[in-house]
């Protein structure tokens, strides 16, 4: 009998009984996806006479196999699956395996006289008690070994709750490779100890961790544990959450990582949608309102100013200009913000940061995104550890600031390994179309002077990180804290900041208050002990004749 295997995130599913088994983001999918990008019902494994087959339920953004687009693809060998655009929770391997039939067991004889052996009742189940783990055996015999990494389907799911109206969204628990899934409302522990109904077996984390509780519309996690919880480097008491909350448990960065996803209805998210676009009705209200605010303002000081002829203020003193990032701003520097994503044969896609520098499609990155194995990197900054790709998919910013599906592909046009930089030109669509680029018309970014800087001036750093999985494009502010001289690159040529700077913000974009880029997120620096104490921004002078000559052709 033939075995349907599923491989997704150090997970094994295993389907030995032909059935449709769901794929996608819902809760009751039989393969649960958590990328924001993967459709709540996204696509289905179908049993044929004769094997399976992968159809796509008509998802927003695509099923994908080798990176070619599929409706429907038998599965008769070992296949990775891609739901959406690259990201982490949206990909899974299937496979088949061919299960011998066993043989029939041999009856044992019960003597007449004996009465037929009864099973004895299973104790009662207790809320909130984990499915993915075995009983212990009878008393004087050892218990069985754990399921590892290993999420047997003939076991009910984790799924029971706290009697009560459910009043939010269900939670997917997953740690240390396995997955546990509760009904609002419940309450669950998590830690060592072996009572909980989430286990994690690390030494940094407590016997009793963290609890987590359902509260109307969502769920709250509180620490209590002595080592800590981390959101983020952020050490975490007590938060409410309704959103996927990504921690690590005892250590910031070395602790086992836990992820908590509140998995919505259908109807749910609609809602949540319709919050999120009503908000940003309110925001660009608000804009407007303090935009005539401030030119009010303006006015009456202009007022004040001329008013003794001689442009000084009654009474003395002086004004300044105020310099800041406005909203409006920020919005057009995130719309020229792309992901970059790149793939080679064997070794799997990886993904960047790119500016739009120009409207018919250049784009401003590093040479470790856009050509990993450009003269000079190695020498300076290390291996990268990849070959190049054929091309890079170029994803645009849409709502929520998330990337939509990948719309065209670049490939670079001038590089230069020494100052890590590189300018990428757009010559097809997604799907490798020819691309007339006299007729793109994107968003950009100017380019600003970064020898007017000063230490202590606001630095804005925007990218995509991919912080615990997610795709969403990231806001990080901080300042110049100095300069560095590169050799080979001039003075001033390296800006030391202490924004926050993560290796998915490569080749992203350093704004200054007006939007205009005067650096490109290069490099972190560490301080030896794994705690991140700044990040490394490319100068932008110290790469503008490389813009140049990639503007010249």
């Amino acid at each position: 009998m033939a075995t349907l295997v599923v491989e997704l995130d150090g997970r094994t599913l295993r389907f030995g009984e032909p059935r449709l088994i769901r794929i996608g983001r819902s809760i009751d999918a039989d393969v649960l996806l958590t990328a924001p990008s993967v459709s709540r019902v996204h696509a289905e494994l179908r049993p044929v006479e004769d094997g399976w087959v992968l159809v796509d339920s008509g998802s927003q953004f695509g099923t994908f196999v080798e990176g070619a687009r599929v409706h429907e693809q038998r599965i008769d060998r070992p296949t990775r699956v891609q739901c959406g655009p690259p990201a982490r929770g949206s990909t899974f391997s299937v496979a088949v395996e061919q299960v011998a039939p066993a043989a029939p067991p041999t009856p044992v004889p019960v003597p007449s006289s004996a009465p037929p052996p009864t099973a004895p009742h299973p104790p009662p189940p207790q809320w909130g008690a984990p499915s993915d783990r075995l009983a212990a055996g009878p008393p004087g015999q050892p218990a069985p070994p754990a399921l590892e990494h290993t999420q047997v389907l003939s076991l009910p799911r984790d799924t029971v709750g706290l009697p009560g109206a459910r009043s939010g969204p269900d939670l997917l628990v997953v740690a240390q490779g396995r997955e546990h899934r509760f009904r609002h409302p419940a309450q669950l522990r998590i830690g060592r100890a072996p009572d909980c109904e989430v286990v994690v077996d690390a030494p940094v984390v407590s016997r009793l961790h963290g609890l987590v509780a359902a509260v109307p519309g969502g769920w709250t996690f509180t620490d209590q544990s002595a080592e800590g919880s981390f959101d983020q480097g952020r050490r975490v008491r007590t938060t409410r959450f309704d959103e996927r909350l990504d921690l690590r448990l005892g250590h910031p960065v070395a602790g086992p990582p836990l992820s908590l996803v509140p998995i919505l209805s259908a109807a749910e998210e609609e809602r949540r949608f319709a919050r999120r676009r009503r908000n940003r009705v309110l925001v660009v209200v608000g804009a407007v309102v303090a935009v005539l605010a401030l030119v009010a303002a303006s006015a009456v000081t202009a007022v004040l100013l001329t008013r003794d002829g001689t442009g000084g203020v009654a009474g003395g003193g002086s004004s300044s200009s105020l310099d800041v990032l406005s909203s409006a701003e920020l919005d057009s520097a995130k719309a020229a913000t792309v992901l970059l994503i790149g793939e080679t044969d064997d070794q799997g896609p990886y993904a960047g940061s790119g500016s739009i520098i120009r409207s018919d499609g250049l784009i401003l990155t590093n040479a470790h995104v856009a050509q990993p194995t450009a003269e000079g990197l190695e020498e300076n900054y290390g291996e990268v550890g990849r070959d190049d790709p054929d091309y890079l998919l170029v994803a645009l910013v849409e709502g929520d600031d998330e990337p939509a599906a990948p719309e065209y592909r670049a490939r670079p046009v001038q590089v230069d390994g020494v100052a890590d930089a590189a300018v990428l030109e757009i010559y097809a669509d997604a799907d490798g179309n020819e691309v007339d680029t006299g007729t793109l018309d994107l968003p950009t970014m100017p380019i600003g002077d970064s020898g007017s800087l000063a230490s202590g001036d606001d630095v804005t750093v925007l990218g995509f990180p991919g912080i615990s999985g997610s795709t969403r494009l990231t806001v990080t502010t901080g300042v110049v804290s100095t300069f560095i001289d590169v050799d080979g690159l001039g003075p001033r040529s390296e800006i030391d900041t202490d924004a926050r700077i993560a290796p998915g913000n490569s080749g992203g974009a350093a704004i200054n208050n007006d939007a205009e880029i005067i650096g490109i997120p290069s490099a972190l620096f560490d301080d030896g002990t794994s705690n991140v104490v700044s990040g490394r921004i490319r100068a932008i002078d110290a790469v503008r004749d490389l813009i140049e000559a990639a503007e010249a052709g």
